[in-house]
This record gives C-alpha cells, structure tokens and sequence, in this order.
C-alpha cells in the first residue's frame, strides 16, 4: 500500500538535485534497489530503484559488485536522507559479526553536483560541447522514455571537449528519448545495458540535442564479419557420409553423375571404419593417422623422401579430389535439361556437406597447432564410423604434455571422448596415464545412463588388467565435464598478425 505525506521543502531540494529523483520518501520505508555503479574510491554508489537512479554515500568502502540487488531502509529523512541496507542475497552476504559489515553501514543521499552561478553547465557535461563535437558512452540503464549513460571517452582533440569528461561519477547522464535522434532507428530496440554508442552534438545546451549512433566496428570485428560471410558452415562428417549414399545409388545407365564422382564417393565411405573395427588398436590407430588431421605434414614429409616416402591414404586428400570434381560437374549440368537438373540439386547440396566438412576438418587442424604459452600439446579432431550401416561421429581430444617425466621417462598424456551410442544419453569419457597409471572418469546427464556405467566399472577394470595396464581411480557423474584445461578450447581468432 503507497502512502503519500506531504515532503519537506528541503528534502524535495535535495531530491531533486539527485540524479534520479524519487517523489515519495518516507521514514522506514524499505526500497528494492540494484547497484549500477560502486566507486570504491568515493565511497560512492549508484543504485536503481523503480527504473530510477540515487548516488549513495556511505562512511567507509563496500566491495559490492555492479548487478547486485539489496534492500534499504529510510532511516532518516532531514535534513539529509540517510538508508541503511537492510539484506543482501544469501550467497554474497557477508560475515555479520565483522564490524565493516554492509549492513552496519549508513548511506547519505547525495544531490548531483553542485552548480554555481559562474558555470550552471556542470550539472549537465554535454552542456559544455559545442555543435559537431562527439562523445562516447557507455549505456548504464535503459527506461521506458529514458537513457542512463557513462560518459567514458571524446573523439575530439581539442582541450575543451577533454575536460567535459568529469571524475567520478559527474560523467553519467539522464537522456531522455526526445534527445536522441538514431543514424538507424533500428539500431535503438537492439540496445542492452552495457552497450557503447557515439553521441555527436546537433544543438548545445542544458538539455542538448544529439546524434546517436553505434561506434563502427574494429578490425578484428570486421575479420570475424568477413570470415562468417565467406567461410562455408561447419559441418559434421555423418552428414557428409549421409550425403554419399545417393551418389552411388544411381542405375548403371544413368549417366547424370559421372563415373569418377562415383569412385571418390566410393573410395570415401570404403575408408570409414565400422564401430566393432574401432576396438582394434590398430584400426583405431590408422583411422587416426588418416583423419585428415595430418595431411600437410605428411605431403612436407613427401616432398623431403621423394623417392622411399609414400602418402597415406588421407581423409583430408579425398575430400579435396571430391569438391573439385563437384565442381566440374556441376559447371557441365549447369544449362542442361530438367533430368539434368535433379542431379544437379543433389551434386549442390552434396558440395555444400562436402565444404562444411572441409571447414571443421581445418578449424580441428588449427586447434591442434602448438601453443608455445601451453605445457601441453593438443590434437583435436572427430573421427566418422559406420554403426549398422549409419554413419556416426566419435570426438576426440588427446592432450599429451611436452616435457617427459623426470620418474619414469614417459610422458603424461589425456584423451578424451564424446560419443552418444544408440539408445543411450552422450557420454563424455576422460582417460589420462599419469605415473603409468591409467585413470578413467565418466559423465553423462542421464541418470540411467550414469547408473549402465557405473555397473560395469569393474569390467572395464578386468579389461584394463587383461591388457596389461595397470588401472588407477574410475568414475562416474552426473552432468557434463568441466572444462580444467584452457588450452584445448578452440582459439578466439583464426588469424594472427605475428605470423
């Protein structure tokens, strides 16, 4: 229930110089507020309440982190309003016997800056921008006809925009949207609470019209724009081998795919191994030596022993020779007739698998590349299998570190799995050797999935000691692995310019 009591003349002079006025206080009034601002410096925070602001003094630091909601209390009202902070979340509320608590702090409501006669303009510092200059902000909050910014850089070189730019928190300003005139309307139903826009002054003043725009993108956001637009989307290999299947399908007298397209796509899933070869060490061994993941050190390797050296039979190689006759042959069924065409819809689309593959073979290449600011060397890459005449995938991460042992001169090394076998839930598998030991731990988000496994440890265990391992610790959780090594995620870029 909202009760209304007349304020003191005083206390509306002080709320409204507050950067958010609030029209109604009262004593013990309880307030849902959300920190925006804290300048631990100042002993300053600006908080939010009801899609309004309020600057907050308390008597010594609080270590409150920006997005963290509290309560506070009105505990006084004259001739300076003070508020109390009354509760905090459960999970960041501090030690109530520490004599610096949060709670135990008294808050002063601050007025904006004070205004003299002589220069008025700081109440506001765009007031001091000439027409044609330019500011950049920094959204703090967004209202329903208003703009909450943080004034943080000028593009303007002249002394007099610089010294616009206020310390503390004199730099945030209250826009509301008849201010603002957008280069692209669309551009403001697309803005969040953290987002940079450059203003440019069109008309000066206390409440000065401006020009808002998104700042123009970086380099590197152009790269990445650049890469998204070009590069084909990566796709897995079951889809690819899916997409084979037609292609050798056809009638002996049909002779809309030719021949040689027919053998690369036979030659491609002749190569794919079935699930039951996959238990063979040395299948598993060639599938991946032939993954494509090797294939440029292999054809160097080539190059140096011309004459002894000879090239595997590569993933990678096929895939080229596969989108290269595609390509022929879609520029022969280009201008032929309707029969003609149905093929070439089959061969498009079959290029565009093919591509996509090629795309998450490179970026698999890529992230397995030596990292010098890594004590481990990655290989990242995914390796296809027939499952009852289905295609699958099997992914893998094999981590293994450069410096050997100093105890029993082998090196320590990880390999990790992400399978999702028929009618079970995915499960991620990490298998590590350390000391000569082998360790084997196990997640899945399915609760029956979690329980398959954890029956059959002691199998997995007699199967360890049969080979002549020696078995460490097993395990198995519920949920997904996390992530212990930051080296194995992909790289934020896919250039460097210290090439």
């Amino acid at each position: 229930m909202d009760i209304k009591l007349p304020l003191d003349a005083k206390l509306v002079m002080a709320l409204n110089k507050s950067s958010a006025s609030i029209s109604e206080l009262k004593l013990n009034q309880v307030l849902d507020a959300k920190i925006i601002t804290n300048q631990v410096m100042l002993n300053t925070l600006t908080v939010s309440v009801a899609d309004k602001t309020m600057t907050l003094q308390s008597q010594q630091a609080l270590t409150l982190p920006p997005g963290q909601t509290l309560q506070l209390q009105v505990v006084k009202l004259l001739p300076t309003p003070e508020l109390k902070i009354i509760a905090l979340p459960p999970s960041q509320s501090p030690n109530t016997s520490s004599p610096t608590a949060p709670e135990a702090q008294i808050l002063k409501l601050l007025p904006s800056p004070t205004a003299t006669v002589a220069a008025p303009a700081l109440s506001n510092p765009l007031a001091t921008l000439n027409p044609g200059e330019q500011i950049q902000a920094q959204i703090i909050n967004i209202g329903k006809h208003t703009l909450t910014v943080q004034l943080t850089s000028t593009q303007s070189d002249t002394q007099q925009t610089q010294s616009t730019v206020l310390p503390g928190g004199e730099n945030r300003v209250v826009l509301e949207s008849k201010q603002l005139q957008w280069s692209d309307p669309q551009t403001k139903s697309a803005l969040t609470v953290g987002s940079r826009i450059d203003l440019r002054i069109l008309k000066s003043g206390e409440r000065p019209l401006l020009s808002a725009s998104l700042p123009a993108p970086s380099i590197d956001e152009q790269i990445a724009t650049v890469f998204k637009q070009l590069l084909p989307v990566q796709v897995p290999p079951q889809q690819l081998l899916a997409q084979l299947a037609p292609l050798i399908q056809p009638a002996e007298n049909d002779k809309t795919v030719g021949e040689l397209l027919k053998q690369l796509a036979h030659e491609i899933l002749q190569q794919i191994p079935d699930k039951t070869k996959l238990f063979e060490p040395a299948t598993l061994k060639q599938a991946i030596a032939q993954s494509g993941l090797f294939m440029e050190r292999n054809l160097v390797e080539a190059e140096a022993k011309p004459a002894s050296f000879v090239l595997p039979d590569d993933f990678k190689l096929k895939l080229s020779k596969l989108i290269a006759r595609l390509g022929l042959e879609l520029a022969v069924l280009k201008d032929e007739n309707a029969a003609q065409q149905t093929a070439s819809e089959l061969l498009k689309e079959t290029l565009q698998k093919a591509q996509g593959n090629l795309a998450k073979l490179t970026l698999d290449q890529l992230n397995s590349l030596p990292r010098d600011d890594s004590p481990k060397q990655v290989w990242m890459l995914e390796l296809p299998f027939f499952n009852k005449a289905e295609p699958e995938t099997l992914q893998l991460i094999v981590e293994q570190d450069k410096q050997t042992n100093s105890e029993n001169g082998q090196k320590n090394w990880v390999v990790s799995i992400t399978i999702t076998p028929p009618e079970l839930a995915t499960i991620h598998c990490k298998v590590s050797c350390y000391d000569g030991s082998i360790n084997t731990r196990f997640w899945s988000e399915s609760t029956s999935t979690v329980d398959k496994i954890n029956a059959r440890l002691d199998y997995l265990r007699q199967q360890f000691e049969q080979k002549g391992l020696k078995p460490g610790f097993m395990d198995v959780q519920q949920g997904k692995p996390s992530q212990t090594h930051p080296q194995t995620l992909p790289p934020h870029s896919l250039l460097s310019e210290k090439v």
